[in-house]
């Protein structure tokens, strides 16, 4: 065999997955296994099986988490209690499932999978025949668990393939959990608690001696990781007018103090009212705690919308109205999102895992105004409960926070430190040791060095298979 193939398969509900799919790719490409290349494909489950379909799961999606969102929360929250509740019952229903599919009892689902799904999946795994898998979706690793398609990917006279799910928040809700994967990539070890009552087999050693939890942090692009001098870089920054039409100049961000508001790929929540808050407050306060210049002149705001087309013109108008031309700047869909962080002093975010991983990577104090219901709101907590950045729903302590991170750089430096104190930690924990995190006294990560990780186990896995002549290795 001259290449490794890797599949990665995602679903584009939320661009976290997508961004998670495209930082491996980007790393595992320019890597080797055994002097063989590494070829990377991404499978997007909806949207290359079905773009309709995909078109409505995610209008869907988003309508419900901002119509809806108690909805939404009662069902994420009831599932996760039930297998807290009665682990052994959330273990077989999988198999019940299974079951159920070769009893022919055939339900809504059933046909999703069957007929629009298996086809297309399956000609894509017999076309690009993977040694690995890799889910970095909760959806994914059911779809392989539920389906047909799980006896040829895992099969003797199928692919062999091995599975590995990345799960892309600081908590695991049980969907994760899937039978299918041979390996699970958490964000931090605190989960181990939660996972030795729900599935304590996945901290167990298997018949290979092979451990199937690893806390190796969430992968983000590696150019996140990159050595920086925030000032310098700032300094050096210019978006061009030709760049951008509503700019009469250049626009430079200089040395000012730079606050950064976005809201994911899709720019959800009240962020155009943030940016008057914050505006009026900058523009009318007379806060003066520093002599520093840097801190006593108008701050930059850079509002990065994501795809939200109505939120970009929202901000465009309010920059143009209120004659903000030399504060706001404005910027739709971005690649360069690492360089726009590390630019930045503060994040006013929404807390998807990938967004807070990446705000920790470039030493950024996350201020939360809202979340999601479900996975966000458990990532709020893990960041207050590790002091890495602060929650708040009110229009006054949220401005209050704001100005004591402008002003006040010990306590901002506090709130770095603790970043970095996660984001660097070594991995000094034994993975077979099950302990209770939920005090979070010894908390690591590790994400910094995820994608090695990741890697890393993948080149054991080729190492342990080559010989074998049931894998195509």
């Amino acid at each position: 065999m001259k290449e490794i193939n890797v599949l990665i398969l995602t679903v584009t509900a939320g661009y976290g997955h997508i961004s998670v799919s495209n930082a491996l790719k980007d790393y595992l490409e320019n890597q080797k296994i055994d002097s063989k290349k590494i070829k990377v494909d991404i499978f997007d489950i909806l949207g290359d099986v079905n773009p309709l379909i995909n078109k409505v799961f995610t209008e869907y999606y988003l309508k419900a988490i901002k119509y809806i969102p108690n909805v939404y929360s009662f069902l994420y929250k009831k599932e996760a209690e039930k297998a807290l509740e009665n682990p052994r019952k959330f273990k077989r229903s999988s198999k019940k499932l299974k079951q159920k599919i070769q009893e022919e009892e055939i339900t809504v689902t059933d046909i999703f999978n069957k007929v629009i799904i298996k086809k297309k999946l399956m000609s894509i795994l017999k076309k690009q025949k993977p040694n690995f898998i890799i889910c970095t979706h909760p959806f994914i690793g059911e779809l392989l668990e539920l389906t047909e398609i799980y006896e040829y990917v895992k099969s003797e006279e199928g692919l062999n393939a091995c599975i590995l799910t990345v799960v892309t928040d600081y908590v695991v809700h049980p969907s994760w959990l899937n039978d299918a994967s041979d390996f699970f990539i958490f964000a931090s070890d605190r989960l181990k608690y939660f996972l030795n009552e729900v599935k304590p087999e996945l901290l167990e050693k298997d018949e290979h001696d092979n451990v199937k939890a690893k806390f190796f942090g969430i992968p983000i692009k590696d150019s996140f990781n990159n050595t920086y001098d925030k000032i310098e870089l700032r300094k050096n920054h210019v978006f061009l007018k030709e760049n951008h039409d509503f700019l009469t100049d250049d626009y430079a961000l200089g040395d000012k103090f730079t606050y950064l508001i976005m809201g994911g790929g899709y720019g959800i929540g009240n962020i155009k009212d943030y940016v008057k808050l914050l505006i009026e407050h900058e523009n009318n306060s007379s806060i003066n705690l520093h002599s520093s210049s840097r801190h006593n002149e108008l701050s930059n705001i850079l509002v990065v919308c994501g795809n939200n087309q109505e939120l970009y013109e929202e901000i465009l108008y309010l920059k143009k109205e209120k004659d903000y031309n030399n504060q706001i700047m404005v910027l739709g869909f971005v690649k360069n999102i690492d360089e726009i962080m590390k630019m930045s002093d503060v994040i006013i975010t929404k807390p998807g895992g990938i967004s807070i991983t990446e705000a920790m990577a470039c030493r950024l104090p996350i201020v939360i105004r809202e979340y999601l219901p479900g996975q966000e709101e458990r990532n709020t907590e893990f960041l207050l409960n590790n002091n890495l950045g602060i929650y708040t729903a009110e229009d006054s302590s949220f401005l209050a926070y704001l100005s004591q991170l402008k002003y006040d750089e010990d306590y901002r430096n506090q709130i770095i430190d603790n970043q970095k104190k996660i984001y660097e930690a070594n991995d000094s924990y034994d993975e077979n040791e099950v302990e209770d995190y939920s005090i979070d006294n010894n908390l690591s990560i590790n994400t910094k060095s995820a994608l090695y990780k990741i890697y890393n186990l993948m080149s054991e896995e080729c190492f342990k298979r080559r010989d074998n002549e049931l894998y195509k290795y």
